[in-house]
């Protein structure tokens, strides 16, 4: 019987015990359910901040706190960075309802799962500042004054290594005061760390860019320019216009971009087309023949015979050649040509008149075909002289009546019918002189023509009939 009472007994310790055990736990969950009906479970996270067991209070201290030590960094190009403290634009934290309505959203008694599980809310911060104050401090940022500040450049058109490079627009360092200013009080009112002003599109951007296509063109065109080749041919000689000379043409501003000015191009084609007529023209320039009455040079100035460049025309065909960004070899235009190109332009055919010995010869192709005295213009009477100089046979005309200018009266002092006319020099030509016995000599001196070339009738037809038309005619006294 005793040994039946004691495990009677020890049942009923073990009773006693297990309801003492769970009246001590309902009493401690109890007093734990009381404790977060005003406290934050261990896992709760309020924006970020670590708010278990806390009351809405030291959450709402902490968020104070942790707000009011904010710090605004502001990063830059070139790596610089700028930083705004929330006490230098009255950044404080007013409290409101945020923390009390998080913690109506947890039920006390199921405070024991906030030690297995975490919370996170995100309330609403409550966050005053001082616009002005902010407006002021980035006002006085260094990175927004003049001093610092690098302006962005332009992409523009350059010329390097023989041809025409776009380079690329610099973006510099000026900041648009106005969106700063916007985009920063957002970031302020966010609660933002960072702000990013290359983000932010605060910078004031190049107005053109290397993907600009009105610059791409232009690029296309003037690397067209910069290919020009023009190459004159005068004879045997070369003069070569190129790109490398034509580049430096063109006007451009402080940064190497083209500008288009019509003007400076066209005096810099002026100024070309002049020197090729300096250099190459012959017309009027002295010329050395071989004198064939005494065998010595004789120079001969002055006259029409010769080239001559067009000057205008050439200008003309050059700029086209420009614009057309040609590669070509030519002659210039002319206005009047040579015979051949060379020291002695005259070529194998030409009249040779020496006025002194009163004597012509005319060679053809190298060779003497034909020679005769003559009379030319009197030569005391400085009116009725015959002028030296390089002349071009301009007509052959037949029964031509030579008469001067018309008196006032519409008479003429003289007329004098020849068979044959060839004008070389305005009104002077060769002709025949019915009127003459003799030629040659002195006669000229007193008695000469009134200017022409006066051949005897024997020599006149042959002559015509083998002289054509563009012959130089060189005239001359020794």
């Amino acid at each position: 019987m005793k040994k039946k009472e004691g495990t009677t007994d020890f049942w009923k310790k073990a009773v006693l015990g297990g309801g003492i055990a769970l009246l001590l736990a309902g009493i401690a969950y109890g007093a734990g359910a009381f404790y977060y009906r005003n406290h934050f479970f261990y896992g709760t996270r309020i924006n970020g901040l670590d708010c278990r067991n806390l009351t809405t209070e030291e959450a709402e201290q902490k968020l104070k706190e942790k707000i009011e030590d904010y710090t605004l960094e502001i990063c830059l190009r070139e790596g610089k960075k700028e930083r705004i403290s929330g006490t230098e634009i009255g950044y404080r934290y007013v409290p409101h309802k945020g923390a009390e309505q998080a913690l109506e959203q947890q039920n006390p008694m199921a405070w024991i799962k906030g030690f297995f599980q975490r919370t996170n809310h995100e309330i609403e911060e409550n966050i005053l500042f001082d616009e002005g104050l902010l407006k002021e401090k980035l006002q006085n940022l260094d990175c927004v004054q003049e001093a610092n500040i690098k302006p962005p450049k332009d992409a523009y058109i350059a010329f390097e290594n023989n041809q025409f490079v776009i380079k690329k627009e610099e973006p510099g360092t000026t900041i648009e005061q106005e969106k700063l200013q916007e985009k920063v009080k957002e970031a302020v009112q966010k609660s933002q760390g960072r702000f990013s002003a290359e983000e932010a599109g605060v910078y004031k951007a190049p107005a053109v860019t290397r993907n600009d296509e009105a610059l791409k063109k232009q690029q296309e065109v003037w690397n067209g320019c910069a290919a020009v080749t023009v190459t004159y041919t005068f004879g045997e000689k070369r003069e070569v216009l190129d790109g490398m000379t034509v580049k430096d043409w063109l006007t451009y501003d402080e940064n190497g971009n083209y500008l288009e000015n019509s003007g400076v191009l066209q005096e810099h084609i002026r100024e070309y087309v002049n020197m090729l007529g300096e250099k190459y023209n012959t017309v009027g320039k002295p010329r050395t023949i071989t004198s064939t009455s005494t065998g010595q040079p004789v120079s001969v100035e002055g006259g029409t015979y010769g080239f001559r460049i067009d000057a205008q025309a050439e200008r003309q065909q050059l700029l086209a050649d420009i614009q057309a960004h040609a590669k070509v070899e030519r002659e210039p235009v002319y206005a009047r040509r040579g015979a051949v190109y060379g020291a002695n332009d005259l070529g194998g055919t030409y009249v040779e008149i020496d006025l002194t010995a009163q004597h012509l010869w005319y060679y053809k192709d190298g060779m003497l075909l034909m020679d005769s005295d003559f009379v030319s213009g009197t030569y005391y009477d400085y009116s009725r002289q015959t002028p030296g100089g390089t002349y071009t046979l301009k007509a052959k005309q037949r029964n031509q009546v030579l008469r001067p200018a018309p008196n006032e009266d519409g008479s003429y002092d003289y007329e004098s019918p020849v068979s044959y006319w060839l004008p070389f020099n305005g009104g002077i030509g060769l002709h025949d002189a019915n009127w003459r016995w003799n030629f040659g000599g002195n006669i000229y001196l007193y008695g000469g023509s009134h200017g022409c070339i006066n051949l005897p009738v024997s020599f006149a037809g042959n002559f015509y009939e083998n002289i054509e038309v563009g012959c130089p005619i060189v005239c001359f006294y020794r």
